[in-house]
């Protein structure tokens, strides 16, 4: 056998005698009160009578005058809270972040001095790698010239021990300078 629903016009029913009693029609209130029915069902049918009462009847929900004004204290009370708390946390993030940036600063600055530092290290380097550059073609030029002197020296030390063989021909053994 298939189930039957309820309907619109139950819900609607219940709703409008909940609500000449003075009692708020609930999901849950009228399920409890028409004994059956889906959560979602009569959510939606309460909806639609909710939303046709206020239409045509014009429903405003108003608070009696010391509950509003208790309400209205309270929330004050809960404004100035909240603003206060985030003040103060605005202000912790404010004075975190204003260290972090001084830390940075301090950091850029070393970091300044350091590349100075190197900056000067390097031209110190540069002046010594150009005397070295220097010195190095000045002891090529000598090498070279010592060298060519070398040599001059050997071809005149051959000369001289020929000549010296045509002198001393009969004489045999080392002979020392």
């Amino acid at each position: 056998m298939p189930r039957t629903g309820i309907t619109r016009e139950q819900v609607f029913a219940v709703a409008d005698r909940l609500a000449d009693q003075g009692i708020a029609p609930t999901v849950a209130i009228v399920r409890s009160d028409l004994g059956k029915g889906s959560f979602t069902t009569i959510n939606q049918h309460l909806g639609e009578w909710k939303a046709l009462k206020w239409k045509t009847e014009g429903l405003t929900a108003s608070l009696p005058p010391a509950v509003e004004t208790k309400a209205r204290e309270s929330l004050a009370t809960l404004w100035e809270f909240a603003a206060r708390e985030a003040g103060q946390t605005v202000e912790r993030i404010r004075e975190a972040a204003l260290r972090d940036v001084s830390e940075m600063q301090e950091a850029l600055e070393d970091a300044q001095r350091q590349c100075a530092a190197l900056g000067t290290e390097r031209q110190e380097l540069h002046k010594h790698l150009g005397k070295a550059h220097q010195m190095i073609a000045t002891l090529t030029t000598e090498i070279a010239r010592l060298s060519e002197s070398l040599a001059a020296s050997a071809a005149r030390l051959e000369d001289l021990e020929r000549r010296l063989d045509t002198v001393l021909p009969d004489h045999p053994g080392p002979r020392s300078a």
